[in-house]
């Protein structure tokens, strides 16, 4: 079975970097570079999320709105501040939000479809 941090680590996070990135990028015009100093990750990485070779595993198959509109507040709050301190907050703010609504717990099922989420209160959420 997966921990939620490994699920947070290897699946969620990408995902929100990979919307993240393709906001301020398409929507807001920042050059990769920048998107890249804001987010604190590589320009390198930011060309592989926007070729989605990297972050779409779980968000091209479930399609959660809960994920777009925390990567809008995210990216607006990258926009706005221009500072990476307040991007990396709001990121930790949303994988937060996202634990607390249960949209991981929809990731965790995608991921192992035998595990009952419903009964579940590994991470600290409780149905």
């Amino acid at each position: 079975m997966l921990l939620p941090s490994e699920i947070e680590a290897k699946w969620l996070l990408p995902t929100l970097r990979a919307l993240v990135v393709k906001r301020l990028v398409t929507e807001y015009g920042l050059t990769q570079e920048r998107t890249a100093y804001l987010l604190g990750i590589t320009q390198a990485s930011v060309s592989n999320y926007l070729r989605e070779v990297r972050g779409k595993c779980c968000y091209t198959s479930l399609r959660l709105p809960a994920l777009e509109q925390h990567a809008d507040a995210i990216a607006s709050v990258a926009y706005d501040s221009q500072d990476p301190h307040k991007v990396v907050k709001a990121i930790q703010e949303a994988i937060g939000r996202i634990r607390q609504d249960r949209t991981l717990c929809e990731i965790h099922k995608y991921l192992e479809p035998e595990l009952d989420v419903e009964n579940c209160d590994i991470c600290g959420t409780f149905h």
